[in-house]
């Protein structure tokens, strides 16, 4: 059974780089790990062929508990809106539609507080990546 891990987001953009962080964790443990910029299109390509999927990604809640993560399956239940203008739903929904959905799909995301330019993480957001982690690596075969 083959996984892959998603790390969602832009990493000169604070808190967003926390997708990307995790990528980066999972891939220290030998994990196969890749960092997109959540575009539909090179999500379902990053995806292609895996049977279990990861995806990591930053969100904007209000009100926001940085570093508190959600883990979600499809449909998507958390009341939240992707750091970026299209992402892991839109990549989900075409994915559907066009039958190239992976067979299970999980998605943590993360609460987040500063996205704005720079680089690293809010020292809350730093504070979830090793727990955030540990319970991705668990979602894998």
């Amino acid at each position: 059974m083959s996984a892959v891990v998603i790390g969602v987001g832009n990493e000169f953009r604070r808190d967003d780089g926390v997708g990307p962080a995790v990528a980066r964790a999972v891939a220290a443990s030998g994990v196969h790990a890749e960092i997109s910029d959540g575009d539909p299109v090179r999500l379902m390509e990053a995806w292609d062929g895996a049977d279990v999927v990861v995806i990591v990604d930053a969100v904007r809640c209000t009100p926001a508990v940085p570093g508190r993560w959600h883990r979600t399956t499809l449909p998507h239940t958390i009341p939240a809106a992707s750091s970026h203008g299209l992402g892991v739903p839109e990549a989900v929904e075409l994915a559907e539609a066009l039958d190239r959905r992976p067979e299970h799909l999980v998605i943590y995301a993360v609460e987040v507080a500063d996205v704005g330019f720079g680089t690293g993480l809010t020292p809350a957001v730093a504070a979830a990546v090793a727990d955030l982690t540990t319970s991705v690596l668990a979602e894998l075969p």
